[in-house]
């Protein structure tokens, strides 16, 4: 595992199924969420309403960083794909909370 690498849940583990399971996830490895990974954090938990409808190369140019790295963020939180993420930020819109 590189310096780089975030992880909340490891493999075959269950992603966060909120927002507020998310931040907590954040919090919980804040010191292990560097550089691009921790822009992409920052951004995701700042601009919820962006992230539910945004592109994840949208949300990456926006953060200041590559796609790649919100994929990788995505990935190391345990979510094969941007839009199961994405759909974490929709249901909390949904629900009214921000």
């Amino acid at each position: 595992m590189d310096q780089q690498s975030f992880v909340v849940s490891g493999r075959g583990a269950k992603p966060p199924s909120s927002v507020p399971e998310l931040k907590e996830a954040f919090r919980l490895r804040a010191r292990g969420l560097k550089g691009g990974r921790l822009e992409v954090a920052k951004f995701t938990l700042s601009h919820p309403y962006d992230v539910a409808f945004a592109s994840a190369r949208e949300v990456a140019e926006r953060a200041g960083v590559s796609t790649t790295t919100v994929m990788r963020l995505i990935n190391d939180l345990g979510f094969e794909k941007y839009a199961a993420f994405q759909q974490l930020f929709r249901e909390e819109l949904r629900r009214g909370r921000q």
